[in-house]
């Protein structure tokens, strides 16, 4: 791909798209926040975001994808880190760095309480806690794929993927502890910072990727 095309901006329509989306998600959550997540119907997320019932439909194919749309991008960035790494580093490494630079991009003390409160409505709600598992599942299977394609792993691809997902699993489940706790700021990077370097290096002695 040419350097023209790569910085040719996305057409007015597509930014649009994107946009009204945005709007439907924050409306969604704002509203999943302040009540849980069962209690909103997607008729009042309509209302919020100023948009018809169909078009949050038109954007989102279920109600929990309001909630888990940034984590379907985070898993893109993640398997695009992965499959872009330089040449000569393995898949843990490149896993492993891309979760230091979101960590410190995003640990201030706004987005701890912001996390926190997400976790608590997704603990709350059964229905979010068998989406996330199901997010996780997909995850993992996009990431064995390119596992599969760029190293010699062959059919142990999928559980390399796994054993990779869990690990961030585990950090999830640590970050809300932490921020449940009230733990923000360069505190809270320090020891998520911590416990992503320490849970790599435990999978790195028994995956060689």
């Amino acid at each position: 791909m040419s350097t023209i095309e790569r910085e040719t901006p996305i057409g007015l329509r597509e930014l649009k798209k994107q946009r009204t989306r945005a709007a439907i998600a924050d409306a969604a959550m704002q509203l999943f926040l302040a009540r849980g997540f069962e209690a909103v119907t997607v008729a009042e997320v309509a209302r919020a975001a100023e948009v018809s019932e169909a078009t949050v439909f038109n954007h989102f194919r279920t109600k929990e994808d309001l909630v888990f749309d940034r984590l379907e991008q985070f898993w893109t960035r993640l398997v695009a880190a992965v499959e872009q790494r330089a040449e000569g580093q393995g898949v843990v490494d490149a896993v492993e760095a891309f979760l230091l630079e979101q960590n410190r991009a995003s640990l201030s003390p706004e987005r701890a309480e912001f996390l926190a409160a997400v976790g608590r409505m997704i603990a709350d709600s059964p229905a979010l806690l068998a989406r996330e598992r199901a997010s996780y599942d997909d995850a993992a299977a996009a990431l064995a794929t390119v596992i599969e394609r760029t190293t010699e792993l062959g059919a142990d691809a999928a559980a390399a993927a796994h054993m990779i997902l869990a690990v961030h699993r585990s950090l999830v489940a640590y970050t809300r502890e932490l921020t449940r706790a009230g733990t923000a700021g360069r505190d809270l990077a320090r020891r998520v910072d911590a416990a992503t370097r320490s849970g790599y290096s435990l999978l790195r002695e028994g995956v060689d990727v």
